[in-house]
């Protein structure tokens, strides 16, 4: 019974995922917004100088904002003092907190709308921008240059048209991702970045959500460099499944309105659930349900497949495999995120590595989580029906310890 519900409910999300890229198929026409003024903020945590640099460049020339603001380390204020072009505003703090820098660069704000973006992040050519007070833009992903993140870039495209875009295509609201995202400066004034959230970007959503304000679905790109390794997209899933959490447990009153924003909060739950159903498996576990989660993922996949045509975005089988693989291998970090959000355990933050900083190969290696995973088919003996989701698990445990 109860390996059936957990399985159940991790179909569930993959039906959603369906939903999200069915309402996708739609591509949009753009309407370019004309700024009145617009100030775009930067935090760079010991960043790369000429990445940052790069970023900045290609922010002026494809928003042409009226101001750029930079929010630095102050361990590397002086080599992007002397990096970045003149036009840029250096400020110091970022070591205070992704938050407290953005609080910051807020304070020397003279436009009326704020655009914030990560330092490896800009524009795609072609950019626009649809009016409103709040709103989110589409993820493209980049690879630096390995298989890893070659695969994570095209596969986080594709994510991304479906839980922006076709999630606000369905009415709905909108969880905008940190770069990219608009909002008026004096929306963000009244409501401002908490500094204690670990996802500060979901916290600020939940909390305008709860006042009222839905964002809307800017459905232009902005590029993102994808994580190199399975080891810096596994931090980085974490921390992401933890901040999650965080915020679904500080804002649950809201949140309970509007039901299907509990899905996607908690929608790397889809990674564990069949585990659990594995481990519950010796209790009962139904044909009928283990056809109704393959089913799912198989329509989800269909879907995204449609999606994906409609927006010209290439995302080959191996890639979906690896990405696949990774998400099932990190289910028992994940699993752990979530239970430290709940219990309010600390979750250090790490800054994913990007541009030269980026480090390649041996993070893996000495992790118990996945080698726990290659032990799952000794669950099969005692229900053998369980044997495909042991494989599932197996098998990407094996594959990204060998990679």
């Amino acid at each position: 019974m109860l390996a059936d519900a957990a399985l159940l409910l991790a179909a569930l999300y993959h039906a959603l995922g369906a939903l999200y890229y069915k309402a996708a198929e739609k591509v949009p026409k753009e309407k370019v917004f004309t700024f009145p003024s617009l100030a775009v903020h930067v935090p760079a945590y010991k960043e790369d100088p000429e990445m940052l640099r790069r970023t900045v460049e290609a922010i002026k020339v494809r928003l042409n904002p009226e101001e750029i603001i930079v929010i630095s380390d102050s361990e590397s204020f002086e080599v992007l003092r002397k990096a970045l072009p003149d036009y840029v505003l250096l400020l110091k703090g970022a070591e205070k907190g992704k938050a407290w820098a953005l609080n910051e660069a807020l304070k020397y704000t003279r436009s009326e709308y704020v655009m914030v973006f990560d330092a490896d992040s800009y524009p795609d050519e072609g950019f626009s921008l649809v009016k409103a007070h709040f709103s989110g833009s589409l993820w493209k992903g980049y690879s630096s240059g390995t298989r890893w993140s070659e695969a994570i870039a095209k596969v986080t495209t594709s994510a991304s048209v479906a839980l922006v875009y076709g999630r606000r295509r369905l009415g709905f609201p909108v969880f905008p991702p940190g770069s990219g995202l608009m909002i008026k400066k004096e929306l963000l004034e009244r409501a401002r970045w908490d500094e204690r959230a670990l996802t500060e970007d979901l916290e600020l959503a939940a909390r305008l959500l709860g006042m009222g304000v839905e964002a809307e679905a800017n459905p232009s790109f902005v590029l993102v460099e994808a994580p190199p390794s399975y080891a810096a997209l596994k931090r980085q899933q974490a921390r992401w499944a933890y901040g999650a959490v965080e915020v679904l447990k500080r804002h649950f009153k809201s949140l309970i309105r509007k039901p299907e924003s509990l899905f996607y909060l908690t929608q790397h739950f889809v990674t564990w659930l069949p585990l659990a159903a594995l481990l519950l498996s010796p209790m009962g576990l139904s044909p009928a349900s283990l056809l109704f989660y393959y089913s799912s993922v198989a329509l989800q996949a269909y879907f995204a497949k449609r999606a994906e045509r409609a927006w010209g975005i290439e995302v080959g089988l191996a890639d979906s495999a690896r990405a696949s693989a990774a998400g099932l291998a990190m289910s028992i970090r994940l699993l752990r995120s979530t239970l430290e959000a709940l219990l309010g355990l600390e979750h250090k933050w790490v800054v994913t590595p990007k541009g030269k900083r980026a480090r390649v190969g041996g993070e893996l290696r000495g992790s118990w989580e996945e080698a726990v995973l290659l032990l799952t088919p000794l669950a099969v003996p005692l229900n053998p029906i369980s044997l495909p989701l042991a494989l599932q698990y197996f098998a990407s445990a094996l594959f990204v310890m060998l990679e």
